[in-house]
């Protein structure tokens, strides 16, 4: 037989190695780490694949208009823009025109929007060494907020650190009237007649005098944060303490 002849060769074979003291060591040893691709989650990878994918697809503009379309946001365009500023009321000379969000960074004090009305239609910054920064809100005319016959102006509402100064009294004229109440528990007066305007004492000590804008009634607020509100406007006095209590 083939396997008996193959046995009697006169072959000298090599002595057999410790195959099992190689091997046993290799079973005891912890498995080896992963590459971190390997060790991820499959729908991990899966998410990483297509936002590759999209990312250079998105950056070819061929594709990306495809892509786009085949989402239904064709007629989207996306573009990078600065917040517009509007400036209506721009002829009140209150300062600057500038975004809420950057009157609120740079006034030094809260700047509140009354809910009554929501978010201003034009917002203005005014610094001054003297009688220190002050913010305007403007706002258009509307149903409760008739336009100003001097500015078109709805309601102006102006925010500022200072306190009605005592001389206001011989401010505003003897042909109008000054009427003293209380707005949400803060000191208040309300202004109305003939054109007119008050005395202020702002937070550097020298008292200051602020001219009336709209020719209309006005309303002001001693806080007791130390904020001097004013709203002016062709309005009631309910009218007027109504959006200033919202001020909040």
């Amino acid at each position: 037989m083939l396997e008996q002849e193959l046995r009697e060769l006169p072959v000298e074979w090599p002595e057999t190695p410790d195959l099992a003291g190689a091997v046993a060591p290799r079973l005891t040893a912890p498995p080896p780490r992963r590459p971190w691709l390997l060790a991820r989650p499959a729908w991990q990878l899966a998410v990483a694949l297509v936002a590759l994918v999209l990312a250079v697809v998105m950056a070819i503009p061929p594709a990306r208009a495809e892509v786009l379309d085949w989402l239904g946001f064709s007629s989207v365009r996306i573009e990078r823009r600065e917040p517009v500023v509007s400036k209506f009321g721009s002829g009140l000379g209150v300062g600057d025109p500038v975004t809420l969000e950057r009157a609120r960074r740079r006034a030094g004090f809260p700047v509140l929007v009354p809910a009554a009305l929501g978010r201003p239609d034009a917002v203005y910054l005014a610094s001054d060494p003297t009688t220190g920064t002050r913010v305007d809100l403007v706002y258009r005319p509307r149903a409760g907020l008739p336009s100003a016959s001097t500015t078109g102006v709805g309601l102006l509402i102006t925010e500022l650190r200072g306190a009605v100064g005592p001389a206001i009294q011989k401010t505003i004229g003897a042909s109008s009237t000054l009427e003293r109440l209380a707005v949400g528990g803060d000191p208040a007066l309300f202004i109305t007649g003939a054109d007119h305007g008050f005395a202020y004492l702002p937070a550097s000590g020298n008292m200051n005098f602020e001219p009336q804008r709209l020719a209309g009634p006005t309303l002001l607020v001693d806080r007791a944060d130390g904020t001097l509100v004013r709203v002016e406007g062709r309005i009631s006095r309910e009218r007027a303490v109504e959006i200033a209590e919202s001020v909040r």
